[in-house]
Formats: structure tokens, C-alpha cells, sequence
């Protein structure tokens, strides 16, 4: 027997019920009882022949029903009362809720959580009943229950309201749980009636500023600001100049800050309520900075840095740097100490202003690849070395006083001569482009690294048979650099 309609195995996604049960084994030709749940969606549906019932393959299905409980079942049976048998290991199924449970929750997981059953399993009933706005979650027997919102429907495992017998007062939320009710209290109530009033200015759960006063009322509390403050009460803010009119003599301006109140005076006064008549710089009672000049004002003073100091007179500090552009000169760094200034030179460069040459070429410590010796050089002020390969003279000088001294141990160096912009024109880095006359390579070189291919691009000088010479290299070979002042 075949039906159109009859699609999957154990988890069916369409059909006629009493011809899926047959198909299941439930029941035969002459009919039977048998329960029915629903369970979640599968990607496909497999087919096969049973009992002389044959059933085809399908896809995936908005809704499944299956004729076994499993720990997936969710509580939204249409049913008010269902019995079921719950397989074993269910506790890590979803559930949401406290005794009473989101429609979605897993029934069987939901029960251990209530602690109406075990996690082996067995006969547990439960009962269909409305819903509410939210649920709150807990652990409880070992399964974790979620906080979650709104579902069309709930279910709880007792029937029973307790809720009916005796409410929770102050407008606290009375839920039904097993053989007992809980009471979920509104904001500023407790106890398991919700029949104490939290009292949150003793307690400081209060959210009153520091310059307001906390008064308890039913279920909540006021905040007031404090004389000589304005505000709602959680925010306070000073107002003595508005509730102090004439607080400040003379024309002076009254303003408020973040706790107290500043008479700012018109000339020729001074003093907390600009009261008095002062001399400021004659007085020395000016705050003019060490490094600056007071002169006298009609009723006040004003403050001037010094030469070579900037600020705004009250601070002042070393300007020299700026008021002197150029003073450290050939890259040199300046910068301004408390009295004076000192001068940072490159490697090149000595003296107080970084006037005298020191050196004209280093030799890097670290190998690295062309490209990053070149940075590497470039971070001192340099580059790699060209104006001093291409003069022989300054070339042979590098080799004896730099390159020998260094022994057998650093053999090979880079330069700043590259064809990397056009294979097999070579050019220094500062533009001049290779001559036979500005180089000195090794016999039958350059000769792209030996074979090394297109990416023998660079240039290094390196000993052979006792002797320093230029050959190409593959970029890449990690080398020592000749770094050159530029």
C-alpha cells in the first residue's frame, strides 16, 4: 500500500496519521491508539516499505511529527494534559523558564529542571496552560534554563495555583511552581511577599547626587539638591551666585564651578570677594612664572614670558627650538630643557649644533635583505652608500678602514645599486647610472646572481680570493649594509 502523501521514516513530514502509524508498526488494518508529537525539521526525509505500507523521501517540512518522545520535543502540544516518556540523557536541551516554561523549551529537559524527573528518564505529565510576557532562567538539577520573552503558549508540570490562595502584594508577579508560588517583586520591593519596602537611601542602592538629599517613599525614593544647588536630584549642579545675589563687591562677576563659587574682579580689586585694592607685582603676590616679567596694571598685572620662553605668563617654558628655526642643523633633533636647549645629532653629525661631520659611512650589525637595510639606513638619515662606491678613492678607503678590520666573519654588504626598475640597468640610488668607470666588479660580473634569474637585482660588495669587489645578488639574501651620509 502506497499513499502520495506519506513522505519519511520514524519522522514524518506529511500524510495521514493512521497510515503513518501503520507504517511505524503502531497499529495494523483494524486500527489502534497511538500518540502523536512534533518534532523539529529535518534536511531530508528517507523513504522505505514497512508493514505493507510504503512511504517516499522529501525534503525539508515547516513541521514534523514522529510517533517517539525525544528530548527535542518541545512543549507546544495542543493538548491541556499530555503524557509522555522521556528518553534518557535530555539535560542539555533547550529550556526557558521557571517552573512555569516557554512553549519552545524541551519538554524533557524543562522536567529535570523542575526536579520531576531524572536525567535516565521516565513517564512525566505536563500541562498546557497561558503564556506571559517573559521568563527568567536559573540552574537548577543540573540543566541551565535561559531568560527569554514572549511565546504564544506555556506549560508547567502541576496544575495547581497556588497563586489563587494567596497573591503577592505591591504589584509583584505571582507565577505557580511545584507545590509552591514564587513571587517575582517590583522595582523597590522585597521579601517573599514582596511586602518590604527597600529602603534604597540606607541601603546605597540609591542613585541621588553627592550634593542632593535621598528621601524614601513607597517602593522608591526622591532626590533633592542642597542649598546652593540646582538641579533634578541625580544631578546637582552649584547655584550660590543666583541664591547669593551680591556675593561678589565691587562689579565683580560671580561664577559658579563644580562645587563652590569664583568672583572673578574688575580691575583694580582682588581679594575672595574682590574687596580690596592691590598692587600685585610691588606686593609680590603675583604668580607670574619664574621665567617671566610682572608688570603692574591699573588694579591687576600682567605676566610676560622671556625672551626665548613661551607661554602665558603665569607658565612658562624653554622656546628656544621654536623661536630659533634651524639652530641644530644637518638633521639634527632639538629640543628644549627646563633653561635651555641640546642638540640630538644623526650618527653623522657632531657638535652643539650638529655642525661637524663624524663620519661619512657605517656598517650595519644585523644582516637583512636589500630592502631592509636600505630602511635600516634610511632610519639613521642616510641611505645605502653610493657617492662613496663611485669614487675609487673613497671606495678603497671604506674597504681598509671599515670592511677589513671586520675579518673573514662579514664578508658580503650591500650597496645602493639596483637594476630592480629595468633588468640590466643598473643605476645608483641617488640617479647616477652605472659606468665601467664608477664600479669595481668581480671578473664576469654582474651576471644575475650567477643564474639566480630576474631576481638577482641588487648590488653588493663582497670578498673573494682576498680581493673587495661588486657582484649581483638576489634581493633577498639577508647581508650586512654600507650605510652613507646623504
Amino acid at each position: 500500500m502506497q499513499h502520495s502523501d506519506l513522505c519519511g521514516t520514524d519522522d514524518y513530514a506529511r500524510g495521514p496519521l493512521c497510515l503513518a502509524a501503520m507504517h511505524a508498526g503502531l497499529v495494523d488494518n483494524l486500527g489502534g491508539y497511538f500518540e502523536v508529537f512534533k518534532s523539529d525539521p529535518l534536511p531530508k526525509y528517507s523513504k522505505s516499505e514497512r508493514f505493507g505500507v510504503a512511504s517516499k523521501s522529501c525534503r525539508t517540512a515547516t513541521e514534523t511529527y514522529s510517533f517517539q518522545m525525544k528530548c527535542s520535543t518541545k512543549g507546544n502540544t495542543e493538548s491541556s494534559v499530555t503524557d509522555v516518556d522521556c528518553p534518557s540523557g535530555c539535560g542539555s536541551n533547550y529550556v526557558c523558564g521557571i517552573n512555569l516554561y516557554n512553549s519552545n523549551s524541551s519538554v524533557c529537559a524543562a522536567a529535570i529542571h523542575a526536579g520531576v524527573l531524572s536525567a535516565e528518564g521516565g513517564h512525566v505529565r505536563f500541562y498546557s496552560t497561558q503564556s506571559q510576557s517573559s521568563f527568567r532562567g536559573s540552574t537548577n538539577h543540573g540543566v541551565h534554563s535561559k531568560s527569554c520573552g514572549f511565546s504564544k503558549n506555556a506549560f508547567s508540570f502541576t496544575n495547581e495555583d497556588f497563586c489563587a490562595s494567596k497573591s503577592c502584594l505591591n504589584e509583584g508577579n505571582c507565577q505557580s511552581g511545584m507545590n509552591q508560588r514564587f513571587c517575582f517583586c517590583s522595582v523597590g520591593f522585597t521579601g517573599e511577599d514582596c511586602q518590604i519596602d527597600i529602603n534604597e537611601c540606607t541601603s546605597g542602592t540609591h542613585n541621588c547626587h553627592q550634593h542632593a538629599t535621598c528621601t524614601n517613599t513607597a517602593g522608591s525614593f526622591q532626590c533633592s539638591c542642597k542649598a546652593n544647588y540646582t538641579g533634578s536630584g541625580t544631578q546637582c549642579v552649584p547655584d550660590y551666585c543666583a541664591q547669593n545675589l551680591g556675593l561678589c563687591k565691587n562689579s565683580g562677576r560671580c561664577s559658579d564651578t563644580i562645587t563652590d563659587y569664583r568672583c572673578s574682579c574688575t580691575s583694580g580689586y582682588t581679594g575672595r570677594h574682590c574687596e580690596t585694592d592691590i598692587n600685585e607685582c610691588a606686593a609680590r603676590t603675583h604668580n607670574c612664572h619664574g621665567y617671566a616679567t610682572c608688570t603692574n596694571t591699573a588694579g591687576s598685572f600682567r605676566c610676560s614670558c622671556n625672551t626665548n620662553f613661551i607661554g602665558n605668563g603665569l607658565q612658562c617654558k624653554a622656546n628656544y627650538c621654536n623661536s630659533n628655526p634651524g639652530l641644530c642643523q644637518n638633521g639634527g633633533t632639538c629640543t628644549d630643557t627646563v633653561t635651555s636647549y641640546t642638540c640630538a645629532c644623526t650618527v653623522w653629525y657632531t657638535g652643539s649644533t650638529c655642525t661637524n661631520v663624524r663620519q661619512d659611512h657605517i656598517i650595519s650589525n644585523d644582516l637583512r635583505s636589500w630592502d631592509d637595510s636600505r630602511a635600516y639606513c634610511r632610519s639613521l638619515g642616510g641611505d645605502l652608500a653610493t657617492w662613496g662606491i663611485r669614487d675609487s678613492a673613497k671606495r678603497n678607503s671604506i674597504i681598509t678602514n671599515l670592511l677589513k678590520p671586520l675579518g673573514s666573519g662579514k664578508v658580503y654588504f650591500w650597496i645602493g645599486l639596483t637594476d630592480k626598475d629595468r633588468e640590466g640597468s643598473f643605476v645608483y640610488l641617488d640617479g647616477v647610472e652605472m659606468t665601467s668607470s664608477n664600479t669595481d666588479f668581480h671578473e664576469g660580473e654582474p651576471n644575475d646572481g650567477g643564474g639566480l634569474g630576474p631576481n638577482a637585482d641588487c648590488v653588493l660588495i663582497y670578498l673573494k680570493n682576498g680581493v673587495y669587489k661588486m657582484d649581483d645578488n638576489n634581493c633577498w639574501y639577508l647581508k650586512f649594509a654600507i650605510c652613507e651620509r646623504t
